[in-house]
């Protein structure tokens, strides 16, 4: 029996994706986990699971297609109007319940405040789950902010907070914002990876992922553990 979790941003381009491809590089092959985006948008240039599927060299069954796609750019609940399409968040849901028992990243769109439509909002998706959530955050100059912002809302609602991780590039304040989030936001930081300072190859990848991500094990560990003690 496995655990699904959710990887929640605060924000977008906040590096979800840099952190699913970390996690999937190092813990895919050894743990079974799969990576599934369920709702994408913005498919006019290559999707999250392009990129992660490209990054980590990993085969297609580590990978779980898309509920919903749309090509505009924008929240789900614009990108849906503008192309036509219906997202039934309850529909939605019915799949990922399907899920929740398998070792499975499920990496959110854009922030927790994102409308999957015009009268229902992520975070609502998230706590009707009832997944375990990691919040990543960046190492920047805000994050701090952005990120209790982000776990109060989340534990606000009781929604299971494993806890953050940090990722962005390195900067002098980054030991201080893991610190003070963690004072002060209820949950503990899960670690921070900074990106390489260049484009790597998926070999190349995957090595700097075994040294540099999750370096005390915390985010597997955790999600080892089983669900009725999380």
């Amino acid at each position: 029996m496995g655990q699904a979790f959710y990887v929640a941003g605060t924000g977008t381009d906040i590096g979800k994706t840099f952190f699913s491809c970390l996690f999937m590089a190092k813990y895919a092959e050894s743990y079974g986990f799969r990576y599934w985006k369920p709702i994408q948008t913005g498919l006019s240039s290559a999707s999250d699971t392009e990129f992660v599927q490209k990054t980590t060299n990993l085969s297609d069954s580590f990978f779980l297609k898309p509920v919903y796609e749309f090509l505009t750019p924008a929240s789900p609940h614009y990108a849906s109007k503008q192309e036509g399409k219906t997202l039934d968040p309850k529909s939605l849901l019915g799949v990922i319940a399907k899920e929740r028992k398998t070792n499975t990243l499920i990496e959110g769109a854009g922030g927790v405040f994102v409308p999957w439509t015009e009268d229902y909002l992520a975070i609502k998706g998230i706590q009707e789950s009832n997944l375990p959530v990691v919040v990543i955050g960046s190492t920047e100059l805000g994050t701090i902010n952005h990120t209790l912002l982000t776990l109060d809302v989340l534990t606000a609602r009781f929604i299971p907070v494993i806890g953050f991780y940090l990722v962005g590039p390195k900067n002098p304040l980054q030991s201080d914002n893991a610190d003070i989030i963690q004072r002060l936001g209820g949950a503990p930081c899960l670690g921070v990876t900074n990106f390489p300072e260049q484009k790597l190859l998926p070999s190349e990848f995957i090595s700097f992922a075994n040294e540099h991500f999750d370096t005390d094990r915390n985010v597997i560990d955790t999600l080892l553990i089983p669900e009725d003690e999380i």
